[in-house]
């Protein structure tokens, strides 16, 4: 059974919380301006000055002169002042000119007059004078504790429906709820499943379109491997046949990749991949991109290297990367450098063009003068964000250099 307090929207209970925290400040304000400062003085010392009475009184029995506080006196009707007769019994405040007090009591039908010092009392005085700042900070302190628990309670279920879309939740909590949280909620799980829908349709048009191409790309690619080996060696077609062979297996690598990339990242196969042997195959197949130029390819990667990820899309990042490097560079060098878990490939080339955002590859695509293969930085970096990779560029008109922190092996 849902309390009224949880049934009220948050305009509602913030409202109701600030009535209340009004509520209680006037309330304490009024009993404040109900006390008199000269009467609670009094009471005060009044109070005091009757405790000292059963001693007096006991000693004034006993025939002994009482023992009194220093700067205090006792009259007796013989021995007291004609300023002090004109008192009845009680509580005297006196003013001539510094400031006195006066109880004056009967004891053995005889009148006696008990005079103090004011100065006896300073920590009266003090409290008096803190009264109202101690006011302004009960009422700063109670508005404090009422607007910690009302911003807790109002809060609540804000960051228990947050907590819950961190940790994709289902069913998302509050969607019964008639106040705001039980919008958001809804709406939450409609964006949801919107997205869920969407992720969805993609995946299955990346899976299907990669399966259906694979049938025509590998006819394709069987075709261009007959033509190949039945062409003479000095035929003028074979660079062509060569190509259309290579470019099939590219696409039917690149698929791969989609297929990879469609599948949700935690259910991605990974496994404890050597880094160089890899390395050395992407080498390899960028070599058509090194014809006739002086550009040579260093590899600093330990043979003894290797890291915790998918082999396909490991070798697609880094070959793609690479054969941009090998593509643009005309002279100069290649370098692929590991550091523990931190792969650069770096390039002497002209670096990125102007039309690219070192920070953001957003669907890059070459200018018309450049003739490119393989997948773009754009999806490079879906790839490396697949894996759980991290990707950062440096780029200048002396070269480029990606820099991949790849995870550490298992």
């Amino acid at each position: 059974m849902k309390s009224r307090y949880q049934q009220m929207t948050l305009n509602t209970r913030i409202t109701v919380s600030f009535v209340l925290l009004m509520i209680a400040v006037m309330t304490f304000i009024i009993v404040a301006e109900q006390l008199d400062y000269d009467d609670l003085r009094a009471w005060v010392i009044s109070e005091s000055l009757r405790d000292e009475l059963a001693g007096i009184e006991k000693d004034i029995a006993n025939g002994i002169p009482p023992a009194l506080p220093e700067n205090s006196r006792l009259y007796d009707t013989q021995t007291v002042p004609d300023s002090l007769r004109q008192y009845a019994p009680g509580y005297h405040r006196l003013e001539n000119p510094e400031t006195w007090h006066l109880l004056v009591f009967e004891y053995q039908h005889s009148r006696y007059y008990l005079l103090h010092d004011g100065a006896q009392y300073p920590y009266l005085e003090l409290m008096i004078d803190g009264f109202a700042p101690l006011v302004i900070a009960l009422c700063i302190l109670c508005a404090f504790l009422i607007g910690r628990l009302t911003s807790a309670r109002v809060t609540a279920p804000i960051i228990r429906l947050a907590e819950a879309v961190q940790r994709n939740e289902k069913p998302l909590p509050f969607q019964d709820a008639t106040d705001e949280i039980g919008v958001l909620s809804r709406a939450f799980a409609r964006h949801s499943e919107e997205l869920e829908r969407f992720l969805q349709r993609e995946r299955c048009f990346v899976g299907d379109a990669s399966h259906e191409l694979r049938t025509p790309l590998a006819i394709i690619s069987g075709a261009g491997e007959t033509i190949l080996h039945q062409l003479p060696t000095d035929s003028h077609l074979k660079p062509g046949a060569e190509r259309i062979v290579r470019t099939t297996q590219e696409m039917q690598r690149q698929l791969t990749c989609l297929l990879l990339l469609s599948r949700d990242p935690q259910t991605l196969p990974r496994y404890d991949v050597l880094l160089h042997p890899l390395m050395d195959e992407c080498i390899a197949r960028c070599q058509p991109w090194l014809v006739k130029k002086s550009v040579r390819i260093i590899l600093n990667v330990p043979t003894n290297a290797h890291t915790w990820t998918n082999p396909e899309l490991a070798r697609s990042v880094i070959l793609n990367l690479l054969r941009n490097a090998c593509q643009y560079t005309h002279e100069g060098e290649v370098s692929l450098t590991l550091e523990d878990s931190t792969l650069r490939i770096s390039d002497t080339g002209p670096g990125l063009p102007t039309t690219v955002d070192p920070q953001f590859f957003q669907r890059f695509q070459h200018p018309p003068t450049h003739e490119g293969e393989g997948l773009g930085l754009s999806i490079v970096q879906r790839i490396v964000e697949h894996l759980g990779w991290h990707m950062t560029v440096e780029s200048s008109d002396q070269g480029c250099c990606f820099t991949l922190k790849m995870q550490p092996a298992a």
